[in-house]
């Protein structure tokens, strides 16, 4: 062990930088204090709490997002599954921590109850991929667990690696029908030569934050750019119902094939795996001298009859148009969900907007060492009223886990390192006061009413 005035050397971050390169990716120092790890632009979080990794060691770590298609080998899974989430990594590797870490992963299905969700991982990109665990088939001998919220999911584990969310449309009570969601960019040409033909690429990826910089960075590599985003395209497993693409014209333009719609299988997009999937339009000028113009494109899904009313968005078509080839700006919004706003497996809750922009962006954690410390003094002894970590579970719509929670050393601090990282609202912890004070602990009240306002996490 080195003394405490000794500098220690980092571990290198083995196994990242080569597999991974051209990712998306960020890397920090992880020390025992923890580390908090962010790819904003993505939504992805790697929470590593304080006490994870002994004292006077100093490791390397990273945190990336998988977008090249290369690295992205099919998952074994059924044939009515699908990529929920981008695919995320996290390590080295062989990071040994002591605390599980929290990972949050955005996902684009709608209507919870309707999925059953499954995790995989695996260490790098030539071990194959295989389940974690699917969510309500737990045990204490799971190696992780999955928390499913509204927006996005989070991941309890101690093993580091590369992680994606897959599902398919729920079976335990009654056949249902799975619906996520996706968007339409399309991309062409910059500037227009003045008489040659116009390649434009539609593509179709899942609506999770990143969509737009993922679609940037397949057109780099032939030399396109970004011109439009469509609305939300509500995708359901309906079996051979394909995405019918409706191109339309105006202004001195028109498709050069005879047809102005083209229909991608429903497999393609439903097994796309995470690929960019796009299609294709050559476009030729009918008259020279027009110089105003606009392209419309429609995206829908030929929905059978007779499904549930709560997926009547399903049959809502996807439009999009431009009325010049203008690089498209970027846009910060899809990164700004709000994760307090939540549906849970278990409980659903909705709290407010989905689309907040007061987001704590801040690799800080909120809650010092001292105060953890007392809140899990104050709540981990169990109580008559059983208003202790087990109340506070249930408040933060997390008790489904209690059986894991109580194998712990202590299972507020384990629920205060999830709550850490779903909840990064600047009011999260005046709403974390304010559970604690429905709980009727005013003891645990004080502790969080001590941290100043001015700076509320150290």
């Amino acid at each position: 062990m080195l003394p405490p005035s000794s500098s220690p050397a980092i571990r290198p971050t083995t196994l990242v930088e080569e597999p991974f390169r051209g990712t998306e990716v960020t890397h920090a120092t992880l020390t025992p204090a923890g580390a908090l790890l962010r790819l904003a632009t993505y939504s992805t979080a790697l929470l590593i709490p304080e006490g994870a990794i002994p004292k006077h060691q100093r490791h390397s770590v990273a945190l990336s997002i998988v977008r090249d298609d290369k690295h992205h080998v099919p998952v074994p899974t059924g044939p009515r599954s699908t990529y929920l989430s981008p695919v995320v990594f996290c390590g080295p590797v062989d990071t040994k921590v002591n605390k599980p870490i929290v990972m949050q992963l955005p996902h684009c299905a709608e209507n919870l109850s309707d999925w059953a969700f499954s995790l995989y991982s695996a260490p790098d990109n030539v071990t194959p991929w295989c389940k974690v665990v699917t969510i309500g088939e737990e045990t204490l001998n799971t190696p992780a667990l999955v928390q499913i919220d509204k927006r996005y999911a989070y991941v309890l584990t101690e093993a580091f690696g590369k992680y994606v969310l897959v599902g398919e449309s729920a079976t335990d009570i009654q056949e249902r029908v799975a619906c996520k969601k996706l968007r339409l960019f399309i991309c062409g040409p910059s500037t227009v030569p003045e008489f040659s033909d116009v390649s434009l690429r539609v593509y179709i990826v899942e609506d999770n934050p990143g969509a737009e910089e993922r679609c940037r960075h397949c057109e780099q590599e032939i030399g396109g750019v970004l011109l439009g985003r469509s609305t939300v395209l509500h995708f359901a497993d309906v079996g051979q119902a394909g995405l019918n693409i409706d191109l339309q014209c105006v202004g001195g333009w028109r498709a050069k094939s005879s047809s102005e719609r083209q229909t991608i299988p429903f497999s393609h997009v439903w097994n796309s795996a995470c690929t960019a999937l796009h299609c294709s339009f050559t476009l030729c000028r009918t008259e020279h001298d027009k110089c105003d113009f606009k392209i419309v494109v429609q995206a829908s899904q030929d929905v059978p009859q007779g499904l549930d009313e709560r997926l009547t968005a399903i049959g809502v078509p996807a439009t999009l148009s431009i009325s010049s080839f203008v690089p498209m700006a970027k846009d910060g919004r899809h990164c700004q969900h709000s994760s307090s706003s939540f549906e849970t497996m278990t409980i659903c809750s909705v709290g407010s907007g989905d689309h907040n922009t007061n987001l704590l962006a801040t690799d800080r954690f909120r809650l010092s060492k001292d105060v953890k410390r007392k809140l899990c003094r104050c709540l981990d002894p169990p109580t008559q009223k059983r208003n202790d970590w087990r109340m506070l579970a249930a408040h933060l719509n997390v008790d489904r886990y209690l059986t894991y929670f109580a194998t712990r050393p202590s299972p507020t601090d384990q629920i205060l390192d999830l709550w850490e990282c779903r909840n990064r609202d600047l009011n999260a912890l005046q709403q974390l006061i304010e559970i604690c004070r429905t709980m009727e602990r005013p003891d645990a009240v004080a502790i969080l009413e001590q941290i100043q306002p001015a700076a509320p996490w150290v």
